[in-house]
């Protein structure tokens, strides 16, 4: 069988390209950075022009190389905790050599602008890698070691790149500056370093913490509606700048977002522990970003925070700087245990290189995989510094496939691009001046810099060399268990992914975020607080609803007495439907009670809204019905008084009782429908009280009368001044002596009514903003007035029957007659005249005597008069006259001589 052509060539091709990828794991990638690395330390013959090293090798040919030095933290030298880190740094080193190799070869892989850089620019590139040991002394002796070595003869650098820690960087970046060699960072952030006084020559390819900030406060005011945010931050250059810049993000882009801080210093006790924690948890915030350092610091403050009950439990979000690694995350946990349910549901927010997927980020990884290759890595081993006395330089070979997992630590990107930076500008500044130039110049140059790197766009502030905020890319990763619990075991491992992206100033969701109690419902912010709704409360409405019913019961047992007694002449005086009115009026009225103990939480706001706009309603209607009958009397009996013939009978009409009734109802009716219409009330519920914190805490819900001043004013002068005409009318015809005592009954009714509204008015606008004080005022305002009119009217008329029926009873019991008995009132026992309130003519039927088989006829079936004042005017006249002639003569008597039969009838007396 023969192939045809085309197939044996993709065939071929494919052959290659499997031989290639086997072939790629033992080719060597940092080949000239290995040849210059020689050159340079084995070279004699050195000649220092200003930062570069001229070597001439022993063909006589010259080489510039410009000495780059590494200060990152490969261990912890800090006294009593020495030990090695795993955050990246030896992954950094081999990004650094990488860099190198790159820029030395003209390699535009990965960055455009260093393709063909070796052929425009002479200057080659070397390295030196030192341990910073996160210690301020450790770095300020390697600077001062390296800017003091003798030139020609020691290697001295042309520029730092490093440190990690700010603390490190600022006194480290002080003495370069001052030496005149210009130091750029790959992960130093703190704001401190923005000042171009102290750090003239300071750089960073990072945003500084004021930069980061930003996008952290962005994340929790709009992606989680956060108000409220505590800092726990350490007390060295990074975690106060980090702190400040939060606080001025939060002033600039979250004005209403409240912030507490709580800080703690780096060398830390279980007793600052323990005080730190319970100072976080007594600000009652649920969301806690905190500065600290991953090494130090997570394992003893979160163990002592899930101890006090704020991680861990559910209600709060830890986020975290991008000083805490992602190894602090990812690392198998014991189920269940203080570290595990604190970690789960965390957050950490750091400026990214890249986030996996991008093309630029995902070449650069594959870049550093590629180093994975014998003879590389023993390079990497050569060039890293020595560690402390007891410990064992790493064997990256022992386990490469976990050294190389960590090539995506940001670090490892950031100082790619920090190198990339640092080549470009010294091969630019070179240019100007045959390769060799000094810190300043190559330091300017770098402020110029704009080119595409593997963290994206970099571009610097001309005045700090801080990487422009904008430039840079931010993620959010967020804290999941790796796999769900396998039965029998009892670990579990977390990881770290990244849930959002902030890649061109705003946030954008790559997974939704898991949250500590594994949801993705962001928590409150604050405690939740249970408000007090000030209810009316069932006690208090069951207590005025029970007035109500008792109103009701009264005034249906009133109005059937009424009914029952119609004949009789206690009734018949009054009148029925004077009677019926006010039942009715007082029935209304109590029905407002009901009205006025609902709210929203027995009904639904709409059934409180129709409630509020009935209310008005049932109070003014029942108040016209009852208070028009009284009226209607007062005016009938003043009538009476202003007649001018007493001896007379006055025929009252049903009209005359229903006039005030219908004026009164109708001007109310009128105003109710325009209010109703215009401006209806409705039932609103006002927060009015918050605590410290800004949540509501009290809350009372009322009936909004708005707009309603104008209609309540029209019917509260409607009303008084009738009231006022109706007590000037009773107080008028005071002295007319009515059967059964109506008219004083009628004045104390309305006197009192007058003083219990006036009471209860003051009470109202003392109360008003109380539902439950609203209640009670409204119902005893109404139980009184209405248990006024009903007892103050009736019982006077309950009694004066019973009386009745007994006088009656005696009378025939000794022969007197069966008719009708006068009530005495005032010395008089005869009816003058009366108010006939008849509708026969005159002629009523009228039973006194409830035994009498057949109902006495008499002429007046009205209210019968007992004084008229007018006659009682007279009598007084005729009384003062007959008294002066009696006075009269008993002056004539005295002034004449006694008679004989006088004298005769005085000794006899005498005898």
């Amino acid at each position: 069988m023969t192939l045809s052509r085309p197939t044996c060539s993709y065939l071929l091709i494919s052959f290659v390209a499997i031989a290639k990828c086997f072939s790629a794991s033992d080719a060597q990638i940092l080949n000239t950075f290995e040849e210059f690395h020689s050159l340079r330390n084995g070279a004699t013959d050195i000649t220092r022009v200003q930062s570069i090293d001229v070597v001439k090798a022993a063909d006589e040919s010259t080489t510039p190389i410009c000495n780059l030095a590494m200060m990152m933290p490969f261990f912890d030298l800090r006294p009593g905790r020495i030990r090695l880190l795993e955050n990246g740094v030896f992954q950094a080193m081999a990004a650094v050599m990488l860099a190198i190799e790159h820029l030395n070869t003209g390699n535009g892989t990965l960055v455009a602008e260093v393709e063909g850089l070796d052929q425009r620019c002479p200057i080659k590139f070397n390295l030196e890698s030192f341990d910073s040991g996160l210690y301020e002394v450790e770095t300020v002796n390697h600077v001062i070691t390296l800017v003091s070595r003798q030139p020609g003869i020691e290697r001295v650098p042309c520029a730092f790149l490093g440190a990690a820690r700010s603390a490190v960087s600022i006194p480290s970046a002080t003495i370069s500056s001052l030496k005149g060699f210009p130091q750029i960072s790959p992960i130093s952030t703190s704001s401190k370093l923005d000042n171009p006084r102290s750090f003239p020559l300071f750089g960073r390819t990072i945003p500084s913490d004021s930069g980061t900030s930003v996008p952290a406060i962005l994340y929790l005011r709009n992606k989680l509606g956060v108000k409220n945010l505590v800092i726990m931050y350490v007390t060295d250059a990074y975690g106060d700048a980090y702190a400040q810049g939060l606080r001025k993000a939060a002033e600039k882009y979250a004005p209403d977002m409240k912030i507490q801080t709580v800080e703690f210093p780096f060398e830390i006790t279980p007793e600052i522990v323990t005080r730190t924690v319970k100072r976080v948890k007594e600000t009652k915030y649920h969301y806690v970003f905190s500065i600290m350092f991953s090494t130090a610091h997570y394992d003893a403050f979160m163990t002592e925070a899930y101890d006090q009950g704020i991680a861990g439990d559910g209600d709060h979000f830890w986020m975290f700087s991008d000083s805490v690694s992602t190894s602090i995350f990812e690392r198998t946990f014991e189920i269940g245990s203080p570290l595990h349910l604190a970690s789960k549901g965390c957050s950490r927010i750091s400026a990214v290189a890249g986030i996996e997927g991008d093309e630029r980020y995902d070449a650069f990884i594959q870049s550093m995989a590629d180093l994975n290759n014998p003879n590389d890595i023993a390079l990497l081993q050569s060039v890293h510094p020595q560690p402390p006395e007891g410990f064992d330089p790493i064997q990256i070979a022992d386990d490469t496939q976990t050294f190389f997992a960590k090539t995506n630590a940001a670090v490892v990107a950031f100082i790619y691009d920090a190198t990339i930076a640092l080549g470009l500008s010294a091969c630019q500044a070179g240019g100007q001046n045959e390769a060799f130039f000094d810190g300043q110049q190559l330091y300017d140059e770098f402020l110029k810099c704009d080119f595409l790197g593997v963290t994206g766009n970099n571009t610097y502030d001309q005045v700090t060399g801080t990487r422009v905020t904008e430039s840079a890319r931010f993620s959010l990763l967020n804290v999941v268990e790796e796999e769900p619990e396998i039965e029998g075991e009892n670990t579990v491992r977390l990881k770290a992914v990244v849930s959002d992206a902030f890649p061109n100033g705003s946030w954008e969701e790559v997974v939704p975020i898991r949250f500590n109690d594994g949801s993705t419902i962001p928590p409150p912010d604050l405690p939740p607080v249970e408000m007090d709704m000030n209810y009316i409360g069932w006690a208090l409405r069951l207590t005025g609803w029970l007035s109500a019913v008792f109103i009701f019961i009264s005034t249906i047992y009133l109005a059937m007495w009424t009914y029952k007694n119609r004949n009789k002449s206690v009734v018949l005086q009054t009148q029925p439907i004077f009677l019926y009115l006010i039942c009715a009026g007082c029935f209304i009225m109590g029905i407002g009670i009901f009205g006025a103990g609902i709210d929203d939480e027995i009904a639904s706001p709409a059934v409180c809204n129709v409630v509020c706009a009935m209310s008005p309603w049932f109070f003014c209607i029942g108040w016209v019905l009852a208070f028009s009958a009284l009226y209607g009397k007062t005016a009938c009996i003043n009538r009476f008084f202003h007649y001018p013939v007493p001896e007379l009978k006055i025929k009252i009409q049903k009209i005359d009782l229903f006039a005030p009734a219908l004026g009164l109802m109708t001007i109310v009716t009128i105003t109710l429908l325009a209010w109703t219409a215009r401006a209806p009330p409705d039932f609103k519920r006002t927060i009015y009280e918050w605590n410290s914190f800004g949540q509501p805490t009290k809350s009372r819900g009322l009936c909004a009368y708005d707009g309603a001043v104008p209609y309540a004013i029209a019917i509260g002068f409607v009303f008084l001044i009738s009231v006022e005409i109706a007590i000037r009318r009773a107080y008028e015809a005071r002295k007319v002596a009515v059967e059964f005592a109506e008219t004083e009954y009628i004045v104390l009714t309305l006197v009192t009514i007058c003083g219990i509204a006036m009471f209860f008015i003051l009470l109202w606008f003392l109360l008003d903003h109380d539902p439950a004080a609203r209640f009670v005022v409204i119902a005893a305002l109404i139980f009184l007035v209405s248990m006024s009119m009903l007892l103050l009217i009736f019982i006077p008329k309950i009694r004066f029957k019973t009386q009745v029926k007994r006088q009656t009873k005696e009378n025939t019991a000794f022969g007197g007659s069966e008719g009708r008995i006068n009530m005495q009132h005032g010395g008089a026992n005869v009816a003058i005249t009366g108010l006939d309130f008849s509708t026969n003519n005159g002629q009523s039927t009228i039973d006194d005597d409830p035994d009498a088989a057949e109902p006495t006829k008499r002429e007046s079936a009205g209210m019968i008069v007992l004084a008229h004042p007018k006659e009682v005017d007279m009598l007084k006249g005729e009384f003062k006259s007959l008294k002066k002639e009696y006075d009269e003569l008993r002056r004539n008597k005295s002034n004449r001589p006694a008679t004989k039969s006088e004298r005769s009838l005085d000794s006899n007396k005498s005898e």
